[in-house]
């Protein structure tokens, strides 16, 4: 099964790969983004859109204040100054005209050159013109690990026995990506991965991979705004009552405490049930925006039914799986589509010359009632079949200040949640955020994803106050203070509790070919205590420490260095964490292959200690790497073009951990569960092959 996974892989890629472009510029637009977050954020939803706009870049002429908002470097600023410029004198010239602008920098309008043109074209949908100007591409990645884990080797021990716990399928992960855009109007594609251990074909999983979807979406075609057909996402305001994509969170960005969401759009990630499955569409009146959706899709859920309780009428899910979901095991494919999700919305705004208001209202239905475990700190979480939300939010441009939030109310014991806040720049030199929320514990915080402290929108009040600020030609100084309070009980957390975060961040940038920065981050929050009274519980400090460095020696080399240290103290405890590397990137001078390269050691005392750094992988791949155990890490990363339509990605990384020579127990192993596996190294290797016709 291993090598069928393999071969079909391979043909896919080698005989579909038709229209692919390199994307170099974008690693440096992900890295930024991905390396100041330790969330779980959809980093191929953010590697597609950045792609999509550098496929077809934006026409500054043309371009909408929403529209500009899309890019995620541009703040409100600057999206409204070129607007407004544009209005005044009439069409750009030139992108370069962009320097007489105050809020943008040289360097900006650079980065702003990758993903935005004065293109005059008219659009034309005649089926000559989408044959003709249409662009596709495809992709098709695997990747291995080794040594296999236990879930592969117990399988292979016990056969079929369906009563034992094991991986059905191999440990190859595999995807494939078919995609094509004609401008900004006309996309559709396909989407398939595989994950390590799920089956590919075979009685378990016959129509091969695990996971399809399937979409398409046509944009600004006279009155219709958006229509969307198959797979779509649906993100508004500041994704409080429904946000279904990318949400950051607390990051030296400072403006990622603001959302830029703007309606319904394609979906084309890899993450399964995060989806809404059906048609969404927005029709333009004016300043008027209208746009309703409908869609209905099978759910992973851990569903209990009639065997399962007293009551043979009884049927109840105890939990739902919003993002990802694995199914390699018999257990885990009994919760595969296990219940029906139905949702209706609708959604009005009112576009100003200066911002927009508006509003949006979802009602969901599952097949089957929703009841959570009784555990203390679920005592206020949904229960039921179906529920509503409706919000109304805000975002307004007032000279230099930008005003934003959006208030949600609830059918699930009328809660009402809101998030307010500020971007005010204060000149060239000094930009604030300033955010407010206030979460009520019996929020439901499925499809949300406003700002914030935890990873669900409920239990949390807080208050966020973030400054960048220019101190010369050379050096900016920025940081974030952010003070947060659980009214509830938590998870891990017997009482109502509270914390803050402090982050500082001294960057220095004299020229393109060095750029260096020192960070500082402490976060200080309460939890329970080790000790075995319960209800008791002690406050527990991360404080975090950054050196990176980065040097252009040639055109073709460049050098990177990175050493963080932590320390974590908790219940008269203190552990400490360490992590350093060596980055060595080339491009040859003819510029058929590129070599990324790293070699790192770390020492990590307790989890507690875990240390998140980005990593260059395939493009989509997912970059950011844990070290969560002391040991040595490496990857090595290699594009070969071979010919002017050949082109091969190998990359190969290893973590090894010390044996300790102190222990009579010589059995060391990665991970848990049936990921884990036997030794003290684990391999990885990735490939993926592109030849263009």
């Amino acid at each position: 099964m291993r090598f069928k996974v393999l071969l079909i892989t391979l043909i896919l890629t080698i005989l579909t790969s038709y229209g692919q472009t390199d994307f170099p510029e974008l690693n440096r637009f992900i890295e930024r983004y991905i390396e100041n977050t330790e969330d779980e954020i959809d980093i191929q939803q953010f590697a597609t859109d950045l792609s999509y706009f550098y496929i077809n870049p934006l026409d500054l002429n043309k371009a909408s204040l929403q529209d500009l908002l899309q890019l995620p470097f541009i703040s409100p600023f600057q999206a409204l100054e070129i607007v407004e410029h544009r209005n005044k004198f009439g069409d750009y010239l030139s992108i370069y005209e962009l320097q007489v602008l105050n809020s943008f920098s040289v360097d900006e309008i650079r980065d702003l050159l990758f993903f935005a043109t004065l293109n005059k074209n008219t659009v034309s949908l005649h089926f000559k013109d989408l044959v003709a100007n249409g662009k596709h591409q495809i992709i098709s990645l695997f990747e291995t690990q080794r040594p296999r884990n236990k879930g592969q080797l117990i399988r292979d021990t016990i056969g079929d026995e369906s009563d034992k716990n094991y991986y059905l399928g191999s440990s190859i992960y595999s995807n494939f990506r078919y995609r094509y855009d004609y401008r900004k109007n006309l996309s559709f594609g396909l989407n398939a991965e595989k994950d390590a251990g799920e089956t590919f074909l075979g009685p378990y999983n016959k129509q091969g991979f695990d996971y399809y979807s399937a979409y398409v979406s046509l944009t600004d075609i006279g009155r219709i705004s958006t229509l969307n057909i198959g797979d779509f996402q649906a993100n508004f305001g500041q994704g409080l009552t429904l946000s279904t994509g990318l949400a950051f969170g607390k990051s030296s960005i400072i403006t990622n405490a603001k959302r830029n969401f703007t309606g319904y759009s394609a979906y084309r990630s890899l993450r399964e049930n995060a989806q809404l499955r059906g048609v969404s569409t927005t029709l333009k009146l004016g300043e008027f925006s209208i746009g309703t959706f409908a869609s209905r899709k099978k759910l992973d859920a851990n569903m209990l039914n009639a065997q399962d309780t007293l009551d043979p009428e009884i049927s109840f899910v105890t939990s739902i799986t919003e993002d990802g979901g694995f199914h390699r095991t018999f257990s885990e494919l009994e919760d595969k589509d296990a219940i029906i999700d139905n949702q209706l919305g609708l959604s009005l705004s009112y576009n100003l010359k200066r911002g927009q208001i508006g509003a949006v209202s979802t009602y969901r239905q599952f097949s089957a009632a929703l009841s959570p475990n009784t555990l203390p700190y679920n005592a206020f979480s949904f229960t039921g079949t179906s529920y509503s939300k409706t919000g109304l939010y805000y975002d307004l441009v007032w000279r230099n200040i930008n005003l934003f939030g959006e208030t949600s109310l609830q059918s699930h014991q009328s809660a009402i949640a809101t998030v307010n806040g500020a971007l005010i720049s204060l000149g060239r030199n000094l930009d604030l955020s300033l955010v407010y929320r206030n979460y009520p514990s019996a929020f439901i915080s499925y499809q949300s994803n406003a700002f914030g402290e935890s990873s669900n929108n409920q239990n949390e009040t807080g208050f966020y106050a973030g400054f960048t600020a220019k101190l010369n030609k050379d050096f900016r100084l920025l940081g974030y203070y952010d003070l947060y309070q659980h009214h509830w009980l938590r998870f891990r957390t017997d009482a109502p509790s509270y914390g803050n975060d402090i982050w500082l961040e001294l960057n220095y940038s004299p020229s393109k070919a060095f750029n260096a920065y020192y960070r500082f981050r402490t976060e200080t929050k309460q939890e329970n205590s080790n000790s075995t009274e319960v209800g008791q519980i002690v406050e527990s400090t991360i404080t975090r420490h950054r050196i990176h460095a980065k040097l252009k020696l040639t055109k073709h080399l460049e050098l990177r260095n990175r050493a963080e240290w932590n320390t974590f103290s908790s219940d008269q405890t203190k552990s400490l964490g360490s992590y350093l590397y060596q980055d060595l990137v080339f491009n040859n001078q003819r510029g058929n292959w590129q070599c990324v390269a790293r070699a790192a050691i770390g020492s990590i005392d307790e989890f507690e200690n875990r240390i998140y750094s980005f990593e260059n992988v395939p493009l989509y791949d997912y970059p950011l790497f844990t070290m969560t155990r002391s040991g040595f890490r490496s990857y090595l990363l290699i594009r070969y073009k071979a010919s002017r339509n050949l082109n091969f990605w190998i990359r190969y990384g290893i973590t090894k951990n010390p044996t300790d020579i102190t222990s009579l127990n010589q059995n060391d192993t990665f991970g848990s569960g049936l990921n884990e596996v036997e030794g003290n190294h684990r391999n990885t290797f990735t490939f993926q092959l592109r030849y263009k016709i």
